[in-house]
């Protein structure tokens, strides 16, 4: 009897190990991250060379994200005066420290927007220029595709009213 009991027990423990290994073995559905821009002159030989603004310009990135979309809490998109998609993020309390030591440290540099999936993702041409310093973890992107917007819409929850007052602009 105890021995059927032991098999019972080890049966339902391996059935929910392998649950919980496939639940967090999922790839996101929208990757959203973002990287900061790193010196030409002394980038690191990883450093990750991108065409951004308008007009365009070439500047290298860091290879790691220092945001990515495990720190978003919410989101608001919405469609711009010229017709292209827009997003007011907002980030968790990891997200936030990390957003207001970005925003400290490296002032005049930019902060470069990827949005896509777990194969490929786009770089969004509308650079997020760092002039000041943001600590209420908010960040703006545009030029998103009408795609990305309802992914993003889609996959994380919208902000409430009272949080859309605030944001960092572009």
């Amino acid at each position: 009897m105890q021995m059927l009991i032991r098999l019972l027990l080890t049966a339902c423990l391996v059935c929910l190990s392998a649950t919980e290994a496939r639940a967090f073995s999922r790839k996101p559905v929208c990757t959203v991250r973002f990287y900061v821009e790193v010196d030409a002159s002394g980038a690191d030989p990883f450093a990750v060379p991108v065409k951004v603004g308008r007009p365009p310009r070439h500047i290298f990135h860091e290879s790691a994200a220092s945001i990515s979309e495990r720190q978003i809490l919410g989101v608001h998109t919405y469609q711009t005066p010229d017709g292209t998609w827009a997003a007011l993020i907002k980030l968790d309390a990891s997200g936030r420290i990390t957003l207001a030591n970005i925003s400290s440290g490296n002032r005049g540099r930019s902060l470069i927007a990827y949005v896509g999936n777990a194969k490929v993702s786009r770089v969004l041409q509308d650079d997020i220029l760092i002039d000041r310093l943001v600590t209420d973890g908010f960040i703006q992107i545009r030029g998103l595709l009408v795609q990305e917007a309802y992914q993003i819409q889609k996959l994380f929850p919208p902000l409430k009213p009272e949080d859309k007052g605030t944001g960092a602009k572009q």
